[in-house]
Parts: structure tokens; sequence; C-alpha cells
């Protein structure tokens, strides 16, 4: 059984872990539409149907093609979009997984293992955001536009 205390952090904790899924959700979103367009930018510079289409054009121009094709490239590659965009995927996942074990908790704070079952998300959440931290880009906007989403979805009034 949880006290009161306790009851309202399970249910801070469940609007926070929406936040996070939303924000993290719509980060490799971000990713992966950026990804996509490197992609297929990099695959049109590169290809003969560019110089096809720009045959009278000045010679400068196939060799600013390649230019751009390798910084696209080379973007890609340093920043590693790939595994930005797994880890976001990820973050959104669980953080999604422990907003709905939040939501249990809430329609059982007075089961006999409910602080149990709170220190274990207390644990995951602290997990989660040292992830977070190490992994994940801080954009207080998009937070704060997640936030007021959440907020809206469940009816409640901004602090």
């Amino acid at each position: 059984m949880l006290t009161d205390a306790q009851i309202d952090e399970v249910w801070e904790g469940q609007l926070s872990s929406e936040i996070r899924s939303l924000y993290f959700g719509d980060l490799a979103n971000l990713y992966t539409t950026r990804k996509q367009w490197i992609t297929g930018l990099t695959f049109f510079l590169s290809s003969g149907a560019v110089v096809t289409l720009f045959t009278h054009l000045p010679v400068a121009l196939p060799i600013s093609f390649s230019l751009i094709t390798a910084l696209l490239t080379a973007y890609s590659v340093a920043v590693n979009l790939d595994a930005k965009i797994r880890t976001m995927a990820k973050l959104h996942y669980t953080w999604s997984q422990v907003a709905t074990d939040f939501g249990r908790l809430w329609n059982h704070t007075y089961a006999d293992d409910a602080e149990t079952e709170l220190q274990d998300l207390q644990r995951r959440t602290l997990e989660l955001s040292e992830l977070a931290t190490m992994e994940a880009p801080n954009d207080p906007k998009r937070m704060s536009h997640w936030q007021d989403r959440v907020i809206q979805l469940h009816r409640l009034e901004a602090a």
C-alpha cells in the first residue's frame, strides 16, 4: 500500500514517462527522416541520372554533386545516424513501457506489493535517465511541446 506522497509520485511518474516516450519517439522520427533524405539525395546525386539531366551545364556541377554526396555521407557516418535512430527508438519503447507500468500501479496503489513495484519503477527511470543523458540530445523546446501535449491529453492545466 502506498502513502499519499507515493501515490502523487506514481501519477507524476506516469506523466513524465509519457512525455519522455513521445519526446524520444519524435527524435527517432526526426533522425529517420534525416537519414532517408540523406540516403535519397546521395543516391540521386551520385547516379548517372543527374549527369544526364545536366549535360549542358558546366563541368564544375558534377564535381559539386560529388562533393555534396561525400559531405552527406560523412555527416551520416560522423553522427552515426543509424545508432541514434536505434537508441531513440529503444528509449521511446522503454519509456512507453514504464508509463504503462506506472498506469497499472496507479490503478493498484493499495495492493500489498505496490511499494515494491514503485521502487522498481524508480530504479528503471533512473537507468533510463542515465542512458538518455549520455545518448540523447537535450532539446527543451521539443520536450516542452510534448509536455504541453500530455497535459492536454490528460485534460490538466499547466502549473
